[in-house]
């Protein structure tokens, strides 16, 4: 006993000893955790590199570090060039992120997105986060959303927060009534809300798309209710996702889904409705017989019936086989039409 005290009090007599054997200590257990994760982290690699042939979201995880390290080597990662459309191709096909983000952790043990950020730009990283919303057969958070063009059709589908700015932070609430609100109001269900002036932008912190849409109120043949708003434009912001919004290219698709927009369209215009009124274009396309109108991928989502003005002839594609007329309709969308089936009236 007598021998024990002794041993006590010569540790605390050099408490110098006593630091250095709790520090051998505390190092020793560091390094045996750090070995154990390392084994841990192994084991669930190799198991989920085995899974590979069987998940999309393993091979997605794989796809996408292979595009921010293309060496495969770890330590490299940061001097590696960023092949940054595989990561927007991979992204297009992501159904459940954060199976992807799980899978990436198991593999890597990294955390997936705070990578994509450091390896893309803040414009990429938005384009990356835009893909995986829009994706129709995404699985779980928010519903998909929608890209816009300029001048397509936007209606409310259900009650939507009409916005001056792209910022979800604000939801109407009672307690956020002495905050600095950017919610102008609420949209009703039905309401033509305008068309898209092609400007978009993602709400990074709360995980919302938004586009943009204006019009114009004419200054002619407005009813008296209507007269103190002539010749006024409106903009605002507006969620696109298709829980809220849908989206048309064409008039008609619009009114057999909600008629009540004819008469909303009639003295809402686009914003540049008044310059181009300026004169009858120089060139006018029109139909020589039943012809498809196509969109910017050259696919038809409308078929119009022979001697139809479809707009203002702008320019003509040659692919070698078959030659495209480009022309702006009346609402200033950009369309295509094949050359034989139009006349170009002067």
């Amino acid at each position: 006993m007598a021998k024990q005290q002794s041993n006590k009090d010569n540790i605390l007599d050099h408490p110098k000893r006593l630091l250095v054997g709790g520090v051998a200590v505390g190092v020793g257990g560091f390094l045996v955790y750090k070995l154990v994760r390392k084994i841990i982290t192994s084991a669930q690699k190799r198991n989920t590199e085995k899974q590979a042939n069987d998940s999309p979201e393993i091979r997605q995880a794989m796809m996408l570090r292979s595009a921010m390290n293309p060496s495969g080597i770890s330590w490299m990662k940061s001097f590696d060039g960023t092949n940054t459309p595989a990561i927007f191709d991979t992204a297009k096909g992501i159904k459940s992120l954060d199976n992807v983000i799980v899978s990436y952790r198991k593999l890597y043990d990294d955390d997936m997105l705070r990578d994509l950020q450091n390896e893309l730009s803040t414009t990429d990283y938005q384009k990356f986060l835009t893909l995986l919303s829009s994706n129709p057969q995404k699985k779980g958070g928010t519903a998909p959303v929608q890209f816009a063009t300029k001048q397509q059709m936007v209606v409310a589908k259900a009650e939507v927060f009409l916005r001056s700015s792209p910022d979800a932070s604000y939801h109407g609430a009672l307690y956020e009534i002495n905050d600095n609100k950017n919610i102008i109001r609420k949209a009703k269900v039905g309401e033509f809300l305008g068309y898209a002036t092609g400007n978009q932008s993602f709400d990074t912190k709360n995980n919302v798309k938004f586009i943009e849409v204006a019009y114009l109120v004419i200054k002619e043949n407005l009813p008296a209710s209507l007269k103190a708003y002539a010749g006024k434009s409106y903009t605002v912001w507006v969620s696109s996702s298709s829980n809220y919004v849908d989206i048309f290219p064409y008039f008609n698709q619009m009114w057999a889904k909600y008629p009540k927009t004819q008469a909303e369209v009639s003295y809402k215009k686009p914003l540049g409705y008044y310059a181009g009124m300026k004169g009858l274009p120089e060139k006018l396309v029109v139909t020589t017989r039943v012809t498809h109108v196509l969109n910017e991928q050259l696919k038809s989502p409308i078929k119009v019936p022979s001697q139809t003005l479809l707009g203002e002839y702008l320019e003509t594609f040659d692919t070698g086989k078959k030659r495209y007329i480009k022309f702006r309709t009346v609402d200033n969308t950009l369309r295509w039409v094949a050359a034989t089936d139009i006349t170009i009236k002067n």
